[in-house]
This record gives C-alpha cells, structure tokens and sequence, in this order.
C-alpha cells in the first residue's frame, strides 16, 4: 500500500461531493494521511453561495463566506472526527487553482468527482478533472458521478 501524507480533496458542493469525501476519507483512515479539502469560488454570483441574501458590494466576501461554512459541513458530515483537516478556499479559474493548491500541498494523492461530460462541450473545454488527471504530479482517483 502507498505511503499517503497529504491528500488533496477537491469539492465543488455539488450533489456528488459527499461520496466522493468518503473516498478520500477512506483512503486517509487507512494511510493517517491529513485531508486537505479545497474549493474554488468561480462565480461567486452562483445560487450555491446563496448571493441574493447580500448587496453587490459584498458578494465576492459572502461567497468566501459561505463557501469556507460549506467546507467545514462537508468535513463534519462526510470525514471522520479523528481526520486530519486543512481547509483551502482559493478564487478564479478552478483547473488553475487547483493546480496552484497542488503545487502549495504537494499531495501523495488528489480525490475527486468527474462531470462525465460528453459531446461538443467536452470536446471544446474538456473537464477540470481531466485536466487535473493530464497535468497533476500525483495520482489522481477520480469518482465518476453516475
């Protein structure tokens, strides 16, 4: 079995981002390694961040905000109390971030969710999973959403 110290689990708090935490979870239990939960606030004028309840003029530290409260619930909701935590919220392009906080935590192992994307949209963009997997120093478990 790999050594793992630091395990980078990125969570975009969509509907997937629970059973995807249990992977990394698992994978921490049986390694000690820390999980290191991270989030990009893209769009920080999107519904998940709840930007209505705010003036304009805030929405950017709302959405911090509110994305630090999400992190902190998936941690207590889907990672064990004995995990060791560290929480990371970066701003801006996701895959770009993401990248960034590899480059910083220096993961053994990145944990995450797959849009499973197909079609034009994907063959134009393709997803921040895939490339994560073609540029990430580390392996990279990816959780296909069904």
């Amino acid at each position: 079995m790999p050594e793992f110290k630091h395990i980078m689990l990125p969570l975009d708090f969509s509907e997937h981002c629970d059973r995807v935490a249990e992977y990394a979870a698992w994978f921490a239990r049986v390694t000690g390694a820390t999980v290191h939960l991270v989030h990009v606030v893209a769009n920080p004028a999107d519904p998940i961040y709840e930007p209505q309840e705010v003036p304009y003029w805030i929405m950017v530290e709302h959405s911090e905000q509110k994305a630090r409260a999400l992190l902190e619930d998936a941690a207590q909701r889907c990672l064990p109390r004995e995990t060791h935590l560290e929480y990371h919220l970066l701003t801006g392009d996701a895959y770009e971030k993401l990248m960034e906080a590899a480059e910083r935590i220096q993961p053994d192992l990145i944990v995450m969710s797959s849009h499973g994307r197909s079609g034009v949209k994907h063959l134009v963009m393709g997803s921040v999973a895939e490339k994560i997997v073609r540029h990430a120093t580390c392996p990279v478990f990816i959780v296909r959403r069904t």
